[in-house]
């Protein structure tokens, strides 16, 4: 029962610390909380349909998604961080608010819920739910009129 526990604690220590990587726009840091193969995917597409808006695989498809919403976020902060961990530790699940802002100084303000898959200390598997709509408004092109 410790060892569970353990594990337990452990992985919602790891993902505190991804997420804190992302509010400090630490890439590095990120980095090394992913495995080589980990994979991350964005299942809510903008067209409403089932296909994931996106999918990133591996550690460098990964990170450059960091490195663009580092770009495009002036500021990255959750908020009302709900954490938990399930199958002894080898999934967290994560929901909060987004209290954001553009590059730009707009506010950028979502809910988000994630699930990480963990193996050996490290991301694997991770996906991001938000609301497309939200992002879509906030960085939509402006209309010509």
């Amino acid at each position: 029962m410790e060892t569970r526990l353990d594990g337990v604690a452990a992985t919602e220590h790891r993902t505190r610390a991804l997420l804190g990587a992302f509010e400090r726009k630490d890439l590095a840091e990120v980095s090394a909380l992913l495995a080589d193969d980990s994979t991350l995917t964005l299942p809510m597409s903008f067209s409403g349909r089932t296909e994931d808006a996106a999918r990133f695989t591996g550690r460098e498809e990964v990170l450059g998604y960091a490195r663009d919403a580092f770009t495009i976020m002036g500021r990255i902060r959750f908020a009302n961080v709900r954490i938990s961990v399930a199958d002894g530790g080898r999934t967290s699940f994560v929901r909060a608010d987004g209290d954001f802002t553009t590059a730009d100084g707009r506010p950028y303000r979502n809910v988000y819920v994630y699930s990480f898959e963990w193996r050996d200390g490290r991301m694997v598997d991770g996906a991001e739910y938000g609301n497309p709509i939200t992002f879509s408004t906030t960085f939509a092109p402006p209309e010509s009129g």
